[in-house]
């Protein structure tokens, strides 16, 4: 992907950063942690995901409408599953914001939501499995920038668990470091790439990507070793350098 590509490779870093970020969510719900004010307040913060799924669906339409390129971010069966992936979330958020039907009933469409969520992290690990890096990205930025996402919309609705804050930020930072040492190897392939070819794209984008991601997990554990509260503004910082080293990987493909 090239730089001008940015419609394509942010349709799906929106989708991942909100299909990873409800999963999360979703799996903290389902712990019942969250007493009723805490989890009320979380779902008035789920807007934002869709948005970012409704721009991820209208970005990918409207440029594969424009342009008949085919890319690595424009498998129709994925954009398939983000679809059913919103229509779910949507149907699930509208139950649970007007307490409709039992809880019973409200748990079992979180449970159908996830398993979607679910299907469309297999899926999509499928489709790329057979460029690795690609899939490391994927990984990255559904997993670790989804629980970053996830973590800030917990700060943001106040919550009170303990765990949360502690658990999360040292689960992402695993994915990341797991990301960053698979990552690393790649730069010495695109550094011969862009000596022999003078494609220097690629490896700029990567190394961005790679720095990022590593600047985001820091700033996202600068609470926990310092052993004070997360606050907001963090973490939205530590979301944002890792939404731009998303995006530096889509321009590294």
């Amino acid at each position: 992907m090239a730089w001008f590509d940015w419609p394509f490779i942010l349709s799906s870093v929106f989708a991942q950063l909100a299909i990873g970020s409800f999963i999360v969510l979703g799996l903290v719900i389902f712990s019942r942690k969250l007493c009723f004010g805490q989890s009320d307040r979380l779902h008035k913060t789920m807007p934002v995901l869709w948005m970012l799924l409704f721009a991820s669906l209208i970005l990918r339409e409207i440029n594969l409408m424009m342009s008949n390129t085919h890319s690595v971010y424009s498998f129709s069966v994925e954009a398939l599953m983000t679809t059913v992936f919103f229509v779910l979330a949507l149907l699930y958020w509208f139950a649970e914001k007007a307490l409709m039907g039992s809880d019973t009933l409200r748990s079992g469409m979180l449970a159908v939501t996830l398993a979607s969520g679910f299907l469309y992290f297999g899926h999509g690990l499928v489709e790329r499995s057979e460029q690795w890096l690609v899939a490391v990205h994927f990984i990255a930025t559904t997993l670790c920038g989804g629980t970053l996402f996830a973590h800030t919309a917990l700060i943001r609705a106040e919550h009170k668990v303990e765990e949360v804050n502690r658990y999360l930020p040292l689960l992402g930072s695993a994915i990341a470091v797991i990301c960053l040492f698979t990552g690393i190897p790649q730069l010495t392939d695109l550094a011969s790439r862009a000596e022999t070819y003078n494609e220097l794209s690629p490896f700029i984008a990567h190394v961005l990507s790679l720095g990022l991601l590593l600047a985001a997990v820091g700033v996202w554990l600068m609470p926990t070793l310092t052993k004070s509260k997360p606050v907001l503004h963090v973490m939205t910082f530590a979301l944002g350098l890792i939404f731009i080293s998303s995006y530096c990987a889509g321009v590294g493909y």
